[in-house]
């Protein structure tokens, strides 16, 4: 099982982006960062690096009830979805938190909070 879920976005780069944050912002997560890893990359690295976004979301009553059980899987917080450029196409990658913390993290409650963050960032970039 792959940790990782990827669509082809039908929008460009930029409203992929836009189309993002709306459809997250529907259910409650807000943005809580944005970075711009093609931009970083090129201003350390001479050479060309196609475009590539990073957003982080968090909703903070999954957030509460993560950091209740163990107050160290902000490590795997927030929500990470990178928006990229590949082959003139754009593509939506989610880590998805139910394989990642599950295999880190051997405890029952988290593991369904997992999947549910896992299920809600899956149906988010499906309608996309």
């Amino acid at each position: 099982m792959t940790y990782t879920y990827i669509k082809k976005s039908p929008f460009g780069f930029d409203e992929t982006l836009d189309e993002l944050r709306i459809s997250f912002s529907e259910i409650g997560f807000w943005v809580v960062s944005n970075v711009a890893i093609s931009e970083k990359i090129k201003a350390k690295v001479d050479g060309n690096f196609p475009k590539y976004t990073t957003l982080g979301f968090c909703k903070p009553e999954l957030a509460y009830e993560y950091l209740s059980e163990d107050i160290n899987l902000w490590i795997f917080m927030p929500c990470s979805i990178s928006v990229y450029e590949k082959w003139w196409e754009i593509f939506i990658s989610a880590g998805l938190p139910e394989i990642v913390i599950d295999r880190v993290i051997n405890n029952d409650k988290i593991s369904k909070h997992s999947k549910e963050i896992s299920e809600i960032m899956k149906k988010v970039i499906d309608s996309i």
